[in-house]
């Protein structure tokens, strides 16, 4: 394997290593030949990048005749080559990212890193936010995050478990004294992990049902979440006294996790109301199992006994209350529990979580039987029983003897109570509408309607079941009035969903704006809702109002610049009636996980938002390959974590940079300028130009997409053209082709118009130094059209219609005028001059996913051409793609 220019040497040496394993791996299953032609493939894309210009036009000639005569039974080899070694370097750079954090943690000549809790804390004070302050922020804060199930995770959860048992034996291999056995141990098991990666069939045979999409979500709550936000309190409290120098005091629990799989019915069919209420009672399940297991450990940790430890009085009269109400527990536990108090009542608390536990999967297998007396109801009962041991450590001088294991605990039930994670309902809008209708002698509802009201009677089912916090979220996709929202108050209501002494339905409606017109309309829907007097006093007694902003629709449909401009209108706007009408606003954004849908550095977005509009509050999306990037392994978990709770800490406090008051209406004046010359720019081509739909369907794999097994849900709203295409595969189609078209189109064409008058370049560039949200949005550009190849994506566009060539033309053109007009304006004489890091993760890719896409080209030309046996291969270049750009959609 050759030098990888520019590259960590740590980093480099990992990617060898992992690299040298799969070339004996290939040798050993497939051959000499096999690998002999792997590596020519291999050499001419790295010539085709690297090698002199001469040389590069015929290496990339040389590359696409080998690659449209190679048979496809050699051609599946080759792609899986190439595929394994992204899944490979993207665990390198993963273990990389948390072999830099450690260095920063342990110290030197780093300092600490930026984005950390410790960094943000002592920005804090040296931005004289007094510790006070802070403390208060951080006890009221309110951060969540909640996980989906788009389609965009491509990879098998087989696959990724291969990967993160290969993640552990890094790790080892980097700690630590080794011995010379353990050394080679640890090699040998890596080649059999990579021997075992290269047998597994990385595709799926069928569609993941969404019980599978709530299995695998749950996943990273259950093996990394849970432990991470339980730790947080301890990170929080060690961040605020090295700045600060006195301890926080408090346990802080700012974090919530919530989740969309299995109750978005926005476009899915399969999430049906007895798919809701099983994954309800799935979530309880899991959790009172995990909670199970953590009590179970601690008996182990509590071991005090009454001859050495002091028993208080609370704790005696509560083992007494336990005795008579378990009598059964009592009587299999007392003698090995005796003179044990803190692991009697520990078992006492077992027993109560299993009877909860046997009740749940009793009611998921159909039987009727009522909950036990002595069982835990309400994760408010376990937190009562954990709080008083919690005491009774203190009184017994036991803060160094098990009160800190208590205290995670204690932390881990406030922040998922048995749920693990909250659930959430989507519907769209109109369903809402029509079962309002359906009240008092109306239509009757669509099916759509039909099917809301009955999701509806099964969440008013789980909230008598398990309380109030099990599910108490409906979003409203697709919203655009205060009749939506009212429709589907209107049918909380009816469903049972109320609380008749506080006058409030006991679920909060989001409507989600996620179009121009929406997002524009909606400080006056907010306007309109605050009027109504019923909804007002909904509001009262439920204390927020959630609004959702959505940047993927709005992307697709007026381009990057217009969708940040209105989204950046719309919560500045949002937040002000809020303020005005004296309500708490929470907003939820709607990010993907790709520039074009909202997605980039999350420190920085969070940075980047309208001055007023966190307030303490922050909540997100997590999507698709984002969990597995971000979540898959507790380090990088933690410092996700970290980023994310720093940013809010940093703009709720007003500590983060703030373009000045004076330069404000100027910079956002000539931002919604750019906003509209970008969106006529986008729209000529997207919505206007008539070949363009047909150039689409050509020139990406959007077709072949819609049969990737990846998801659930159909890429399809409903049946239809462009309109009713989901964001996502759109986004996923101009990924795979390397236009990544979505991402950059039309801000060239309003940066030239806008820069070439007198002064107006001199004002972008000022308005890139000192707006955090213009340096945001820029950025991300600059990092889409790096990942850009448009000699890759002419490649498609050749299979596209030959009267589509001047549609093209405008597409190259415009790509280069906004390479040439972001430079312009960063000062950059290169594309992330800046972003050492960034520039490094892409030079190390792209000769690797080259081949897959000049691979994917021919069999796109072959499998329209009528040859039946291109799938496989086909969607294996999919999700080999998919690994190398590091999203999908």
């Amino acid at each position: 394997m050759p030098p990888i220019r520019h590259v960590d040497p740590h980093l480099r040496r990992d990617v060898r290593l992992l690299g040298r394993f799969l070339g004996e791996v290939l040798i050993e299953q497939e051959g000499q030949a096999l690998f002999d032609l792997e590596e020519r493939v291999r050499r001419l894309s790295i010539q085709r990048r690297r090698g002199p210009k001469s040389g590069r036009r015929a290496a990339a000639t040389e590359l696409a005749a080998l690659l449209r005569e190679m048979p496809l039974e050699r051609a599946e080899p080759v792609l899986r080559a190439f595929s394994t070694y992204f899944r490979l370097a993207n665990l390198a750079e993963q273990h990389h990212r948390i072999r830099r954090t450690r260095e920063h943690a342990i110290g030197g000549h780093q300092g600490l890193q930026r984005g950390s809790l410790e960094a943000v804390m002592q920005s804090l004070k040296q931005a004289g936010i007094p510790a006070s302050r802070v403390r208060e922020m951080i006890l009221s804060m309110r951060v969540t995050l909640t996980l989906t199930a788009h389609p965009t995770q491509a990879a098998r959860r087989t696959v990724l478990q291969k990967t993160y048992r290969l993640a552990r034996l890094l790790e080892e291999r980097d700690r630590g004294h080794l011995t010379p056995r353990e050394k080679a141990d640890i090699l040998t098991s890596m080649r059999e992990e990579i021997t075992a990666l290269w047998q597994t069939d990385e595709l799926r045979r069928e569609r993941p049902t969404v019980g599978d999409e709530v299995k695998n979500a749950l996943w990273y709550v259950e093996e990394v979440l849970g432990e991470q936000l339980s730790l947080m309190p301890e990170t929080l409290d060690w961040a605020f006294e090295r700045a600060y120098g006195e301890p926080l005091g408090v346990l802080a629990t700012p974090v919530r996790l919530h989740s969309w799989v299995g109750g978005d019915m926005d476009g899915n069919p399969l999430v049906t109301p007895e798919v809701l209420a099983d994954t309800l009672r799935a979530h309880r399940a899991r959790g009172l199992r995990a909670l199970l297991a953590e009590v179970y450990r601690l008996g182990w940790v509590l071991t005090q006994s009454e001859r050495h430890a002091f028993i208080s009085k609370e704790l005696r009269a509560s083992l007494e209350q336990d005795a008579a109400d378990l009598p059964e527990v009592m009587a299999r536990h007392g003698s090995r529990t005796e003179g044990e108090p803190w692991r009697r009542k520990l078992r006492f608390m077992e027993a109560r979580l299993q009877a909860a536990l046997v009740y749940v999967e009793g009611r998921r297998a159909g039987r009727t039987e009522p909950l036990a007396p002595a069982a835990y109801r309400s994760p408010m009962e376990m937190l009562g029983d954990l709080e008083l041991l919690e005491r009774s450590l203190v009184d017994a001088k036991s803060r160094h003897g098990g009160l800190r294991q208590v205290r995670r605990l204690i932390a881990r039930v406030r922040v998922m109570g048995f749920h693990l994670a909250e659930l959430e309902v989507r519907a769209p809008a109109e369903d809402a509408r029509s079962a309002a209708t359906s009240f008092g002698g109306g239509p009757a509802p669509t099916g759509g309607g039909s099917r809301l009201l009955a999701v509806l009677q099964r969440v008013r089912e789980a909230q008598a079941e398990s309380g109030e916090g099990c599910c108490r979220t409906l979003i409203l996709s697709m919203a655009s009035s205060a009749e939506d929202v009212l429709a589907a108050f209107t049918c909380a209501r009816q469903s049972g969903l109320w609380d008749e002494a506080r006058g409030c339905a006991t679920v909060d409606v989001v409507p989600l704006f996620e179009q121009l017109g929406a997002l524009d309309d909606g400080p006056r829907v907010l306007r309109e809702l605050f009027a109504h007097p019923e909804y007002r006093q909904h509001l009262k007694a439920r204390g927020v109002q959630e609004v959702m902003v959505g940047y993927s629709d709005s992307g697709k449909e007026v381009g990057l610049l217009a969708a940040s401009a209105a989204l950046y209108r719309a919560q500045s706007a949002l937040t002000q009636v809020a303020h005005e009408a004296g309500v708490q606003l929470r907003l939820f954004h709607g990010r993907g996980e790709t520039v074009a849908r909202g997605g980039g550095p999350a420190h920085e977005a969070i940075l980047a938002l309208p001055p007023g509009s966190v307030g303490g509050t922050y909540k997100a999306t997590e999507q698709g390959e984002a969990l597995d990037q971000k979540y898959a392994r507790p380090e990088l978990a933690r410092r996700t974590l970290e980023l994310v709770l720093g940013g809010v800490l940093l703009h709720s406090l007003d500590a983060q940079p703030r373009v000045a008051p004076e330069e404000e209406a100027p910079f956002r004046a000539a931002f919604d300028e750019l906003a509209e010359l970008g969106r006529r720019a986008y729209r000529a081509l997207v919505w206007e130009d008539p070949d363009f739909v047909p150039f689409f369907q050509a020139a990406t794999p959007i077709e072949e997409i819609a049969a990737l097994p990846i998801g659930s849900r159909p890429s399809k709203r409903a049946a239809g053209g462009l309109e009713s295409l989901r964001a996502i595969p759109w986004v996923f189609a101009w990924t795979q082709n390397r236009a990544i078209l979505p991402g950059w189109y039309g801000v060239g064409s309003a940066l030239e118009e806008y820069g070439s008058r007198p002064e107006g370049l001199a004002l972008l560039k000022r308005m890139y130094r000192q707006w955090p949200f213009f340096h945001t949005v820029i950025d991300n550009v600059a990092m889409v059209l790096a990942k850009s190849d448009m000699a890759i994506a002419s490649r498609y566009a050749a299979l596209a219609p030959d009267s589509t060539r001047p549609l093209w033309e405008r597409i190259r053109a415009e790509f280069s005028r906004t390479r040439r007009w972001v430079k312009r304006v960063t000062g950059e004489s290169r594309l992330l001059e800046g972003n050492r890091q960034l520039r490094e993760s892409i030079s190390l890719r792209n000769p690797y996913v080259d081949p897959m896409s000049f691979l994917q080209v021919e069999l796109l030309r072959r499998k329209r051409a009528g040859c039946d046996n291109c799938d496989r291969p086909l969607l294996l270049t999919l999700a080999g793609i998919a690994a190398g750009m590091r999203n999908t959609g």
